[in-house]
């Protein structure tokens, strides 16, 4: 099954002797590699209902992030930063991507996908912006923001990963419904993998509000670019049409019903939005 192809990562990929998890699905010539860049405590697994459909038409390649999914975790807090993980990105896709990728960051991805571009856009040939924003990941309600900054400020990775069952939200009974209990239980087995001290670095960049926003930059961006985004997933649509604007090209998707990971709840529309970005490039 594909879960299990896309939970065991058959590649490694070692930048600055960090190792990290990635592979490739679909043919090795014609189109351009489409660059698969997942969020804040996922992994590639959150794409792989989808993996196979996509990778019919063109290359199809993950990666996960250094302290996540199947890469290495390194235990210290000074060793992560969006912008470090930027710096993977694009010495993974300079040594893998055989010339100008097609990019989708996810989240927290979709931050560090901006950033590589906006740094190396001869690397970039398009760019899909999914549930993710180039300013703000804090929270719109201002108890709720509070919550979380204090909650990560508070947090002592000595102590291992806290169990967030609790703060699953609504989105968590669509997922179940939408997903086999066997791409859950991988996906529970990525998640607890997760590292403590990427948890701490990562989430009080994120939603502290200490994360240096590149909306200024955004205009900078001349490829074509793509903004998906779930119907009620805040603050991120509040943000999209906004961020869809300050690019050169850009176009928005709004997924109805969909919340934070509509590749998994609202598959179809989520297909053929990303293969309509992918169309026009």
């Amino acid at each position: 099954m594909l879960g299990h192809v896309i939970a065991s990562l058959a590649r490694q990929f070692s930048v600055d002797g960090v190792s990290l998890a990635w592979d490739r699905w679909g043919s090795d010539g014609g189109d351009a590699p489409f660059v698969l860049c997942h969020g804040f405590s996922g992994s590639s697994h959150d794409f792989a209902l989808t993996i196979e459909d996509l990778a019919v038409k063109r290359p199809v390649m993950a990666i996960d992030h250094r302290g996540h999914g199947r890469s290495e975790k390194l235990g210290a807090v000074d060793s992560y930063s969006i912008d470090r993980l930027a710096a993977d990105l694009t010495a993974f896709i300079e040594a893998e991507g055989q010339g100008p990728v097609d990019l989708l960051g996810h989240s927290m991805g979709g931050a560090i996908s901006l950033r590589l571009t906006l740094a190396r856009p001869d690397l970039v040939r398009s760019l899909i912006l999914m549930d993710t924003s180039a300013w703000s990941f804090v929270p719109p309600d201002p108890a709720i923001a509070a919550l979380m900054a204090g909650f990560i400020a508070s947090f002592d990775p000595s102590r291992g990963l806290p169990d967030l069952a609790a703060m699953g939200g609504p989105e968590q009974d669509l997922i179940a419904t939408a997903t086999s209990a066997e791409w859950q239980a991988v996906k529970e087995a990525m998640a607890s993998s997760f590292d403590p001290y990427a948890m701490k670095a990562l989430g009080t960049e994120l939603f502290s509000g200490s994360l240096e926003a590149v909306r200024p930059r955004l205009g900078e961006i001349s490829c074509p670019v793509s903004v998906i985004v779930g119907e009620h997933d805040h603050p991120f649509v509040d943000q999209a049409a906004d961020l869809t604007a300050a690019v050169g090209d850009g176009r928005l998707s709004v997924i109805a019903g969909a919340y934070h990971s509509p590749q998994l709840t609202h598959r179809a529309e989520w297909m053929a939005a990303v293969e309509g970005h992918l169309a026009r490039v």
